[in-house]
């Protein structure tokens, strides 16, 4: 198969930039998302800990999005669980349904974000966090291959912040994380995995990190 190796990809994505991802408390919010943040100070439900924790997770966020140059914040929600809708900039394979269809990157995705508070306490399915809404027919080992085009991120620690949730997700799609394996247990896309089997050449998609730079390609 072709497996997601979280724990390098989150060590290599950290290091690209890690002043900067490391400083991101320290980031000065712009006005637009300073005021998001106080909504979701007053609309954020849940316990004291986990209120607080949402507004967190939620703030690193916006100072990811707003350092980064990758991320178009659409909407959120803090009232049970922390949801948001963004658009990534990130190289999306994309193959049609016909078996001679040729591979497409596209240039972004848009994702549906779910961070739930048993993950401070239990660890949760690599699965359960990241769905890409659009494009549809994502050509991945590690996105489902039905509508709902989950992403799996592999073994999760307890309590992993959000943020590397998406440094991951972005890992993943510019294939910058994966290496084979010949245990097929976990894979999502077993097609997609076979095609990529015998399309090694073309990984990974991307060399950019997620930190876009002056000299850093669209």
């Amino acid at each position: 198969m072709l497996e997601n190796t979280s724990a390098p990809a989150q060590t290599r994505t950290s290091r690209s930039h890690g002043a900067g991802l490391a400083a991101l408390r320290a980031v000065n919010l712009g006005v637009e998302l300073e005021t998001m943040l106080e909504q979701a100070r007053t609309t954020a439900g849940g316990s004291a800990l986990w209120r607080a924790r949402k507004v967190a997770e939620l703030r690193d966020i916006f100072a990811l999005a707003q350092i980064s140059g990758r991320i178009v914040i659409e909407w959120f929600d803090v009232f049970t669980d922390l949801r948001m809708l963004l658009a990534l900039r990130a190289p999306v394979p994309l193959r049609g349904p016909q078996l001679d269809a040729p591979l497409v990157i596209g240039p972004h995705a848009r994702l549906g974000l779910t961070y739930r508070q048993e993950v401070l306490s239990t660890p949760q399915p690599g699965y359960s966090f990241v769905q890409i809404l659009s494009p549809a027919g994502v050509h991945h080992p590690n996105v489902s291959a039905d509508e709902y085009q989950a992403v799996c991120l592999g073994q999760l620690p307890i309590g992993i912040p959000l943020k590397e949730i998406l440094l991951l997700t972005y890992g993943a799609l510019s294939m910058q994380t994966v290496n084979f394996s010949l245990d097929a247990a976990g894979v999502l896309n077993p097609a997609a995995t076979a095609w990529w089997q015998q399309n090694t050449h073309r990984i990974p998609l991307s060399r950019d990190p997620f930190l876009i730079s002056p000299m850093s390609t669209p």
